[in-house]
């Protein structure tokens, strides 16, 4: 036999000898978490909501997904190994402990019979509820104050229940959890009185059918503001800083746009003379922080209001003239049948050829647009500013009591509205209009705004003639 044929032979006979095999069961994966226990007691405990890791394990195979069930209850099938969870706790409480259970599934479809177990001990983290410190409101408030605020829950924002505001040391009242802002104002903006404030609710001005009691009128006040959630903890009071509020004591208001005080004396020299009186509020150094709502309930509250500027553009507004961040309010409060009286000049930007007629003013005023001629239009020293025919003997010629450089003459939308024209000094091949002053009527067939393009104290060489134009405007044509 040769050596081929042994090794041949050698070989069956070692086979033949051999049991043959058999398969062996599949084996179960095992699951681990990996933290195995959280010895957290008191205020020491975990808030609501929980990051949790796991893994799975197969000898014989391999982890495809898993199964997870919570305190007992029905298993859900996943694919991740890590997941954050917000445990729910049982109303009027604020702890409790979660059952965490997860066991893996191999590609064979087995599941680990003894899944991995977790307590998780959580305590209930009370809101957060704190008022905007960039919007702050002002020191002093004519009657009307808005306010932001922002809540929130490290359980997350919807296990918030409410928000609750007070004024002073007046009842709590309730607001929606998903509102963060609300104006106020007096029931009865003209009695110095503890009263109740009037509450509108949101940037649509909802009104709430319950009051704000114990508000101050003509005093200081501060304002209170908490949230709860839905185990009932209440958030830590936050609170506004004091602020005036100040009684309404005419229909008449009275708004200082202008840069410096040189006008002043003027108007309210005039004003104490042709009025029974009036509120003042210089908008220039008490811009609010939010015009819409609160300045158009401010305009809202008086039946005539006088709006004195200059052309100062205000750096903080983006640039602009306040005539023209209030232009929208303004548009409201003569939609809804206010009156007022402007007189207000503009600056040098307002004769460009392309954005010289785009400013909001242009929407509300009798003015369709200026000039955008080259040169400039100027006003000598006593010159003149007459009243067209139909006013004659109801207005006198005014007079300029300075050399006014840079009129501001404009073309009117109608020129049946037409009031005063002036006489231009025309410089450098200027050419353009002669109005200076412009109305705009109402739909019941009254005068609701006199608009004047040139500084009216800068009008003052015949004072009683300036004064007999307020009395026009304010007695004779607003007297509606």
């Amino acid at each position: 036999m040769n050596r081929i044929s042994l090794l041949l032979f050698t070989l069956i006979a070692f086979l033949s000898g051999c049991d043959k095999g058999t398969l062996l069961d599949n084996l179960t994966p095992e699951t681990k978490i990996f933290v195995d226990e959280i010895n957290l007691y008191g205020e020491q405990r975990l808030n609501s909501v929980v990051r949790l890791h796991w893994i799975g394990e197969d000898q014989d195979g391999y982890v495809t997904g898993y199964e997870l069930s919570i305190n007992n209850g029905d298993w859900f099938k996943t694919t991740e190994t890590d997941s954050t969870f917000r445990f729910d706790i049982p109303s009027g409480s604020d702890t409790t402990d979660i059952t965490f259970q997860i066991r893996s599934i191999d590609n064979l479809g087995a599941i680990d019979p003894t899944p991995a177990e977790l307590i998780v001990p959580i305590k209930n983290a009370p809101p957060e509820a704190k008022f905007d410190t960039l919007n702050v409101i002002p020191d002093t408030v004519f009657s009307v104050w808005s306010v932001l605020w922002s809540v929130d829950d490290l359980d997350g924002f919807e296990t918030l229940d409410s928000t609750f505001i007070k004024i002073n040391d007046g009842d709590w009242i309730g607001l929606d959890r998903l509102e963060s802002f609300s104006t106020f104002l007096p029931t009865s903006p003209k009695e110095n009185t503890i009263q109740e404030a009037q509450v509108f609710s949101g940037l649509k001005n909802a009104f709430l059918p319950i009051n704000l009691p114990g508000l101050k009128v003509d005093g200081n006040n501060r304002l209170y503001i908490r949230a709860r959630d839905i185990a009932g903890s209440f958030s830590e009071i936050d609170s506004t800083k004091s602020f005036f509020v100040k009684r309404q004591t005419s229909d008449l208001l009275v708004i200082d746009a202008h840069g410096d005080n040189t006008a002043n004396p003027i108007y309210h020299g005039i004003l104490s003379q042709v009025t029974s009186g009036y509120d003042y509020l210089n908008l220039f150094n008490n811009v609010p922080p939010f015009w819409d709502p609160t300045f158009s309930f401010t305009l809202g509250l008086y039946d005539q209001v006088f709006w004195y500027g200059d052309d100062q553009l205000l750096a903080s507004l983006g640039q602009q003239l306040l005539l023209e961040v209030a232009a929208n309010q303004i548009q409201v409060y003569l939609n809804q049948g206010g009156k007022i009286f402007i007189t207000n000049k503009f600056p040098n930007t307002y004769n460009d050829p392309v954005t010289g007629s785009i400013s909001p003013i242009f929407g509300f005023s009798p003015i369709d647009s200026l000039s955008s001629s080259t040169g400039q239009a100027r006003i000598a020293k006593d010159g003149k500013v007459f009243p067209l025919p139909d006013f004659a003997g109801e207005i006198d010629t005014l007079i300029a009591s300075e050399f006014i450089t840079s009129a501001d003459p404009f073309y009117p939308k109608n020129q049946l509205n037409v009031i005063m024209k002036a006489e231009i000094v025309r410089v450098g091949n200027w050419s353009g209009p002669e109005t200076v002053c412009g109305k705009s009527i109402y739909n019941n067939g009254k005068t609701n705004q006199v608009f004047f393009s040139i500084e009216l104290n800068r009008l003052n060489g015949n004072p009683a003639a300036l004064e007999k134009f307020f009395d026009f405007v304010l007695n004779k044509e607003f007297n509606w």
